[in-house]
Protein backbone atom coordinates (compact mmCIF):
# COMPACT_ATOMS: atom_id res chain seq x y z
CA UNK A 1 0.00 0.00 0.00
CA UNK A 2 2.81 2.43 0.91
CA UNK A 3 4.70 1.60 -2.29
CA UNK A 4 1.58 2.22 -4.38
CA UNK A 5 0.97 5.53 -2.61
CA UNK A 6 4.51 6.71 -3.36
CA UNK A 7 4.23 5.70 -7.04
CA UNK A 8 0.88 7.49 -7.48
CA UNK A 9 2.02 10.66 -5.73
CA UNK A 10 5.26 10.81 -7.75
CA UNK A 11 3.27 10.37 -10.96
CA UNK A 12 1.10 13.36 -10.04
CA UNK A 13 3.97 15.73 -9.21
CA UNK A 14 4.43 16.92 -12.84
CA UNK A 15 0.69 17.67 -13.06
CA UNK A 16 0.75 19.73 -9.89
CA UNK A 17 2.77 22.48 -11.54
CA UNK A 18 0.58 22.92 -14.62
CA UNK A 19 -2.57 24.71 -13.39
CA UNK A 20 -4.64 26.19 -16.22
CA UNK A 21 -8.34 26.86 -15.53
CA UNK A 22 -11.26 25.45 -13.59
CA UNK A 23 -13.40 22.82 -15.26
CA UNK A 24 -15.47 20.56 -13.00
CA UNK A 25 -18.01 18.41 -14.85
CA UNK A 26 -20.83 16.16 -13.66
CA UNK A 27 -23.71 14.31 -15.31
CA UNK A 28 -27.38 15.24 -15.22
CA UNK A 29 -29.15 12.86 -12.85
CA UNK A 30 -32.14 10.76 -13.88
CA UNK A 31 -35.49 12.50 -14.07
CA UNK A 32 -37.35 13.05 -10.81
CA UNK A 33 -40.11 10.46 -10.42
CA UNK A 34 -43.51 11.76 -11.56
CA UNK A 35 -44.97 10.75 -8.19
CA UNK A 36 -42.95 13.59 -6.62
CA UNK A 37 -44.50 17.05 -6.86
CA UNK A 38 -42.69 20.22 -7.93
CA UNK A 39 -43.81 22.94 -5.48
CA UNK A 40 -43.07 26.67 -5.82
CA UNK A 41 -43.61 28.76 -2.67
CA UNK A 42 -44.09 32.52 -2.99
CA UNK A 43 -43.49 33.92 0.50
CA UNK A 44 -44.68 37.26 1.83
CA UNK A 45 -42.28 40.10 2.65
CA UNK A 46 -42.24 38.89 6.28
CA UNK A 47 -41.08 35.43 5.11
CA UNK A 48 -44.42 33.98 6.19
CA UNK A 49 -46.16 31.56 3.89
CA UNK A 50 -49.48 31.17 5.71
CA UNK A 51 -51.42 30.35 2.54
CA UNK A 52 -48.81 27.90 1.24
CA UNK A 53 -49.52 24.19 1.14
CA UNK A 54 -47.89 21.58 3.34
CA UNK A 55 -45.08 19.63 1.67
CA UNK A 56 -43.26 16.43 2.55
CA UNK A 57 -39.81 14.98 1.98
CA UNK A 58 -40.74 13.60 -1.45
CA UNK A 59 -41.64 17.03 -2.86
CA UNK A 60 -39.11 19.08 -4.82
CA UNK A 61 -39.54 22.52 -3.25
CA UNK A 62 -38.26 25.96 -4.29
CA UNK A 63 -38.95 29.39 -2.83
CA UNK A 64 -39.20 32.74 -4.58
CA UNK A 65 -38.34 36.08 -2.90
CA UNK A 66 -39.87 39.26 -4.39
CA UNK A 67 -39.20 42.11 -1.95
CA UNK A 68 -35.59 43.29 -2.15
CA UNK A 69 -36.51 46.84 -3.22
CA UNK A 70 -38.93 47.22 -0.30
CA UNK A 71 -36.71 45.61 2.35
CA UNK A 72 -33.16 46.38 1.22
CA UNK A 73 -32.39 42.67 1.05
CA UNK A 74 -29.33 41.41 -0.81
CA UNK A 75 -31.37 38.55 -2.27
CA UNK A 76 -32.21 38.91 -5.98
CA UNK A 77 -35.89 39.37 -6.88
CA UNK A 78 -36.04 40.06 -10.64
CA UNK A 79 -36.66 36.45 -11.66
CA UNK A 80 -39.10 35.95 -8.79
CA UNK A 81 -41.19 38.95 -9.84
CA UNK A 82 -41.22 37.76 -13.44
CA UNK A 83 -42.35 34.29 -12.39
CA UNK A 84 -45.01 35.73 -10.06
CA UNK A 85 -46.37 37.99 -12.80
CA UNK A 86 -46.59 35.04 -15.19
CA UNK A 87 -48.51 33.01 -12.60
CA UNK A 88 -50.78 35.82 -11.40
CA UNK A 89 -49.40 36.00 -7.86
CA UNK A 90 -50.23 39.34 -6.28
CA UNK A 91 -47.76 41.54 -4.36
CA UNK A 92 -47.27 40.32 -0.77
CA UNK A 93 -49.47 37.31 -1.49
CA UNK A 94 -48.20 34.01 -0.06
CA UNK A 95 -49.08 31.14 -2.32
CA UNK A 96 -47.94 27.74 -3.59
CA UNK A 97 -48.05 26.44 -7.14
CA UNK A 98 -47.93 22.69 -7.71
CA UNK A 99 -46.34 21.24 -10.85
CA UNK A 100 -46.40 24.56 -12.68
CA UNK A 101 -50.17 24.70 -13.22
CA UNK A 102 -51.79 23.68 -9.94
CA UNK A 103 -52.39 20.03 -10.78
CA UNK A 104 -51.43 17.22 -8.41
CA UNK A 105 -50.40 14.83 -11.18
CA UNK A 106 -47.76 15.35 -13.84
CA UNK A 107 -46.28 13.42 -16.76
CA UNK A 108 -42.72 12.92 -17.98
CA UNK A 109 -42.74 13.91 -21.65
CA UNK A 110 -39.17 15.09 -22.32
CA UNK A 111 -35.85 13.27 -21.87
CA UNK A 112 -32.83 15.41 -21.04
CA UNK A 113 -29.32 13.96 -20.96
CA UNK A 114 -25.85 15.47 -20.73
CA UNK A 115 -23.54 17.30 -18.37
CA UNK A 116 -23.13 20.46 -16.33
CA UNK A 117 -19.75 22.04 -15.73
CA UNK A 118 -18.24 24.91 -13.78
CA UNK A 119 -15.64 26.70 -15.86
CA UNK A 120 -13.43 29.74 -15.48
CA UNK A 121 -11.26 31.50 -18.01
CA UNK A 122 -10.41 34.23 -15.49
CA UNK A 123 -9.43 33.45 -11.92
CA UNK A 124 -12.33 33.65 -9.44
CA UNK A 125 -14.87 34.33 -12.22
CA UNK A 126 -16.63 31.00 -12.65
CA UNK A 127 -19.65 30.36 -14.83
CA UNK A 128 -22.06 27.46 -15.36
CA UNK A 129 -22.26 25.60 -18.67
CA UNK A 130 -24.67 22.86 -19.77
CA UNK A 131 -24.16 20.52 -22.74
CA UNK A 132 -27.40 18.64 -23.19
CA UNK A 133 -29.51 16.58 -25.57
CA UNK A 134 -33.25 17.19 -25.42
CA UNK A 135 -35.76 14.68 -26.83
CA UNK A 136 -39.55 15.11 -26.55
CA UNK A 137 -41.30 11.75 -26.19
CA UNK A 138 -44.50 13.10 -27.80
CA UNK A 139 -45.45 16.09 -29.93
CA UNK A 140 -45.51 19.23 -27.79
CA UNK A 141 -47.22 22.61 -28.04
CA UNK A 142 -45.21 25.61 -29.18
CA UNK A 143 -45.32 27.25 -25.75
CA UNK A 144 -42.93 24.70 -24.21
CA UNK A 145 -39.96 26.22 -22.34
CA UNK A 146 -37.01 24.77 -20.44
CA UNK A 147 -35.97 26.54 -17.24
CA UNK A 148 -32.64 26.27 -15.41
CA UNK A 149 -32.96 27.19 -11.73
CA UNK A 150 -29.91 27.70 -9.52
CA UNK A 151 -31.15 27.04 -5.98
CA UNK A 152 -29.39 27.72 -2.67
CA UNK A 153 -30.38 25.13 -0.07
CA UNK A 154 -29.88 27.44 2.94
CA UNK A 155 -29.62 31.16 2.24
CA UNK A 156 -29.14 34.19 4.46
CA UNK A 157 -29.35 37.82 3.31
CA UNK A 158 -27.55 40.91 4.57
CA UNK A 159 -30.19 41.44 7.30
CA UNK A 160 -30.00 37.91 8.66
CA UNK A 161 -33.19 36.68 7.02
CA UNK A 162 -33.11 32.98 6.22
CA UNK A 163 -34.81 30.96 3.48
CA UNK A 164 -34.33 27.38 2.40
CA UNK A 165 -34.27 26.37 -1.27
CA UNK A 166 -34.15 29.97 -2.49
CA UNK A 167 -34.12 30.43 -6.26
CA UNK A 168 -31.08 32.62 -6.91
CA UNK A 169 -31.16 32.57 -10.70
CA UNK A 170 -33.53 31.56 -13.50
CA UNK A 171 -32.40 31.08 -17.10
CA UNK A 172 -34.74 29.90 -19.87
CA UNK A 173 -34.16 28.09 -23.16
CA UNK A 174 -36.60 27.46 -26.02
CA UNK A 175 -34.26 26.35 -28.83
CA UNK A 176 -35.17 22.67 -29.25
CA UNK A 177 -37.49 20.51 -31.34
CA UNK A 178 -41.14 20.13 -30.25
CA UNK A 179 -41.91 16.97 -32.24
CA UNK A 180 -41.71 13.59 -30.55
CA UNK A 181 -38.60 11.50 -31.19
CA UNK A 182 -36.46 14.38 -32.46
CA UNK A 183 -33.26 15.12 -30.53
CA UNK A 184 -31.70 18.57 -30.18
CA UNK A 185 -28.24 19.45 -28.91
CA UNK A 186 -28.70 22.31 -26.46
CA UNK A 187 -25.69 24.21 -25.09
CA UNK A 188 -26.41 26.79 -22.41
CA UNK A 189 -23.98 29.14 -20.67
CA UNK A 190 -24.89 31.20 -17.61
CA UNK A 191 -22.10 33.82 -17.51
CA UNK A 192 -20.23 34.99 -14.43
CA UNK A 193 -21.70 38.51 -14.61
CA UNK A 194 -25.22 37.06 -14.57
CA UNK A 195 -24.47 34.77 -11.63
CA UNK A 196 -22.57 37.42 -9.68
CA UNK A 197 -25.53 39.80 -9.91
CA UNK A 198 -27.66 37.05 -8.34
CA UNK A 199 -25.18 36.57 -5.51
CA UNK A 200 -23.81 33.27 -6.84
CA UNK A 201 -20.04 32.78 -6.59
CA UNK A 202 -19.19 29.33 -7.95
CA UNK A 203 -15.47 29.98 -7.55
CA UNK A 204 -16.03 29.46 -3.83
CA UNK A 205 -16.60 26.02 -2.31
CA UNK A 206 -19.94 25.06 -3.82
CA UNK A 207 -21.66 23.49 -0.81
CA UNK A 208 -25.45 23.70 -0.76
CA UNK A 209 -26.27 24.50 -4.39
CA UNK A 210 -28.70 22.67 -6.65
CA UNK A 211 -29.47 23.01 -10.35
CA UNK A 212 -33.00 22.18 -11.46
CA UNK A 213 -34.10 21.62 -15.04
CA UNK A 214 -37.83 22.31 -15.28
CA UNK A 215 -39.55 21.82 -18.63
CA UNK A 216 -42.96 23.55 -18.78
CA UNK A 217 -45.45 22.77 -21.53
CA UNK A 218 -48.13 20.35 -22.68
CA UNK A 219 -48.91 17.82 -25.38
CA UNK A 220 -49.76 19.29 -28.77
CA UNK A 221 -53.48 18.54 -28.49
CA UNK A 222 -53.86 19.70 -24.87
CA UNK A 223 -55.91 22.77 -23.90
CA UNK A 224 -54.64 22.79 -20.31
CA UNK A 225 -52.27 25.47 -18.96
CA UNK A 226 -48.59 24.54 -19.34
CA UNK A 227 -47.33 22.36 -16.50
CA UNK A 228 -44.16 20.54 -15.54
CA UNK A 229 -43.55 17.84 -18.18
CA UNK A 230 -39.97 17.04 -17.15
CA UNK A 231 -38.07 17.66 -13.91
CA UNK A 232 -34.38 17.06 -13.18
CA UNK A 233 -32.57 17.85 -9.93
CA UNK A 234 -28.82 17.70 -9.39
CA UNK A 235 -26.49 18.94 -6.66
CA UNK A 236 -23.51 21.06 -7.63
CA UNK A 237 -20.50 18.97 -6.56
CA UNK A 238 -17.71 20.35 -4.41
CA UNK A 239 -14.01 20.06 -5.03
CA UNK A 240 -13.85 17.30 -2.42
CA UNK A 241 -16.44 15.09 -4.13
CA UNK A 242 -15.90 12.46 -6.80
CA UNK A 243 -16.28 14.55 -9.97
CA UNK A 244 -14.36 14.72 -13.24
CA UNK A 245 -11.60 17.35 -13.39
CA UNK A 246 -11.08 17.94 -17.08
CA UNK A 247 -8.74 20.85 -17.53
CA UNK A 248 -8.16 22.48 -14.20
CA UNK A 249 -6.11 22.50 -11.13
CA UNK A 250 -3.88 19.47 -11.22
CA UNK A 251 -2.63 20.64 -7.78
CA UNK A 252 -6.15 20.05 -6.49
CA UNK A 253 -6.13 16.61 -8.09
CA UNK A 254 -2.79 15.91 -6.46
CA UNK A 255 -4.07 16.97 -3.04
CA UNK A 256 -7.38 15.10 -3.45
CA UNK A 257 -5.67 11.83 -4.37
CA UNK A 258 -3.19 12.23 -1.53
CA UNK A 259 -6.05 12.77 0.91
CA UNK A 260 -7.89 9.70 -0.39
CA UNK A 261 -4.78 7.56 0.15
CA UNK A 262 -4.25 9.06 3.60
CA UNK A 263 -7.91 8.54 4.50
CA UNK A 264 -7.73 4.88 3.44
CA UNK A 265 -4.71 4.29 5.66
CA UNK A 266 -6.24 6.13 8.64
CA UNK A 267 -9.58 4.37 8.25
CA UNK A 268 -7.90 0.98 8.07
CA UNK A 269 -6.02 1.81 11.28
CA UNK A 270 -9.26 2.84 13.02
CA UNK A 271 -10.97 -0.36 11.91
CA UNK A 272 -8.22 -2.45 13.42
CA UNK A 273 -7.76 -0.42 16.61
CA UNK A 274 -11.34 0.50 17.46
CA UNK A 275 -13.39 -2.09 15.63
CA UNK A 276 -16.00 -0.17 13.63
CA UNK A 277 -19.24 -2.15 13.28
CA UNK A 278 -19.73 -4.78 10.59
CA UNK A 279 -22.68 -4.07 8.31
CA UNK A 280 -24.40 -6.73 6.19
CA UNK A 281 -27.48 -6.41 3.97
CA UNK A 282 -29.57 -8.79 1.89
CA UNK A 283 -32.88 -8.82 0.07
CA UNK A 284 -35.85 -10.28 1.92
CA UNK A 285 -37.62 -13.19 0.26
CA UNK A 286 -40.92 -11.36 0.03
CA UNK A 287 -43.26 -10.05 -2.64
CA UNK A 288 -42.70 -6.37 -1.80
CA UNK A 289 -39.25 -4.74 -2.05
CA UNK A 290 -37.51 -4.94 1.32
CA UNK A 291 -34.05 -5.66 2.68
CA UNK A 292 -32.65 -6.89 6.00
CA UNK A 293 -29.73 -4.95 7.51
CA UNK A 294 -27.58 -6.56 10.20
CA UNK A 295 -25.31 -4.46 12.42
CA UNK A 296 -22.62 -6.15 14.53
CA UNK A 297 -21.14 -3.76 17.11
CA UNK A 298 -17.51 -4.46 17.96
CA UNK A 299 -15.74 -2.62 20.78
CA UNK A 300 -17.95 0.48 20.74
CA UNK A 301 -21.69 1.10 21.14
CA UNK A 302 -23.42 2.00 17.86
CA UNK A 303 -26.50 4.27 17.59
CA UNK A 304 -28.61 3.85 14.45
CA UNK A 305 -29.63 7.38 13.38
CA UNK A 306 -31.54 6.72 10.17
CA UNK A 307 -31.49 5.61 6.54
CA UNK A 308 -31.66 7.45 3.24
CA UNK A 309 -32.39 5.78 -0.11
CA UNK A 310 -30.76 7.25 -3.21
CA UNK A 311 -33.06 7.95 -6.16
CA UNK A 312 -34.83 6.36 -7.91
CA UNK A 313 -35.42 4.21 -4.80
CA UNK A 314 -37.77 5.61 -2.16
CA UNK A 315 -38.29 4.22 1.34
CA UNK A 316 -41.67 3.26 2.77
CA UNK A 317 -41.57 4.62 6.30
CA UNK A 318 -38.38 5.18 8.24
CA UNK A 319 -35.93 3.36 10.45
CA UNK A 320 -36.38 3.38 14.21
CA UNK A 321 -33.55 4.98 16.16
CA UNK A 322 -31.88 2.33 18.29
CA UNK A 323 -28.59 1.51 20.03
CA UNK A 324 -26.50 -1.63 19.61
CA UNK A 325 -24.29 -2.21 22.62
CA UNK A 326 -20.68 -3.30 22.13
CA UNK A 327 -20.44 -7.02 21.40
CA UNK A 328 -24.09 -7.32 20.35
CA UNK A 329 -25.90 -7.32 17.02
CA UNK A 330 -29.16 -5.98 15.64
CA UNK A 331 -31.14 -6.70 12.48
CA UNK A 332 -34.00 -4.64 11.04
CA UNK A 333 -36.02 -4.33 7.86
CA UNK A 334 -36.03 -1.44 5.39
CA UNK A 335 -39.00 -1.35 3.01
CA UNK A 336 -39.37 0.50 -0.30
CA UNK A 337 -42.37 1.89 -2.15
CA UNK A 338 -41.85 -0.12 -5.33
CA UNK A 339 -39.33 -2.09 -7.34
CA UNK A 340 -36.85 -0.17 -9.48
CA UNK A 341 -34.62 -1.28 -12.34
CA UNK A 342 -31.43 0.18 -10.88
CA UNK A 343 -28.99 -1.00 -8.22
CA UNK A 344 -30.16 -0.14 -4.70
CA UNK A 345 -27.95 2.44 -2.96
CA UNK A 346 -28.75 3.17 0.68
CA UNK A 347 -27.00 5.42 3.22
CA UNK A 348 -27.07 4.03 6.77
CA UNK A 349 -26.34 6.82 9.26
CA UNK A 350 -24.81 5.83 12.62
CA UNK A 351 -23.11 7.32 15.64
CA UNK A 352 -20.18 5.25 16.97
CA UNK A 353 -19.21 5.88 20.58
CA UNK A 354 -15.99 7.96 20.87
CA UNK A 355 -15.65 8.08 17.07
CA UNK A 356 -18.64 10.25 16.15
CA UNK A 357 -20.90 10.14 13.10
CA UNK A 358 -20.38 7.55 10.39
CA UNK A 359 -22.31 6.80 7.20
CA UNK A 360 -22.16 3.38 5.55
CA UNK A 361 -23.04 3.20 1.84
CA UNK A 362 -24.93 -0.03 1.14
CA UNK A 363 -25.18 -1.25 -2.45
CA UNK A 364 -27.28 -4.25 -3.44
CA UNK A 365 -27.75 -5.65 -6.96
CA UNK A 366 -31.32 -6.16 -8.08
CA UNK A 367 -33.09 -9.40 -7.41
CA UNK A 368 -33.90 -11.08 -10.69
CA UNK A 369 -37.44 -10.72 -12.05
CA UNK A 370 -37.86 -14.51 -12.34
CA UNK A 371 -36.98 -14.77 -8.65
CA UNK A 372 -39.57 -12.12 -7.77
CA UNK A 373 -42.26 -13.69 -9.94
CA UNK A 374 -41.77 -17.11 -8.30
CA UNK A 375 -42.22 -15.54 -4.89
CA UNK A 376 -45.30 -13.67 -6.10
CA UNK A 377 -46.87 -16.95 -7.22
CA UNK A 378 -46.03 -18.60 -3.90
CA UNK A 379 -47.60 -15.65 -2.09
Amino acid sequence: MRALAVVVLLALVPLASAAVSVHIEWSVDDAVDVDRRYVEHFTSSSLECKDCIETDGDDVVVRWWRYSDQTGSSWPDDDANLRADNMGVEVDESRSIINGNGTEARKHLVDVRGTFSIQSEIKDESYLAANLTVEPLVDLRNDVIMQFLLVEENSEDNHGRELSYLVRDLTSEVGFYRSGGNTTQVDVTIPYTHLSAAGVELADEQYGWKVLIVVLGAESDSVEPPGVIALYETSVPTSSEDVAYLDYLPPLVFIAVALVILFSVVRSSFNQEHGLPEIRARWKTSKDPAIVIEVDAKRQDVSIQGCEAIEPWSMRGGVKRSTVEAGNSLSFDVRFKKWRDEILVLKLKMEVETLGGWTQNIRLPLRSKPERSVEDEQA
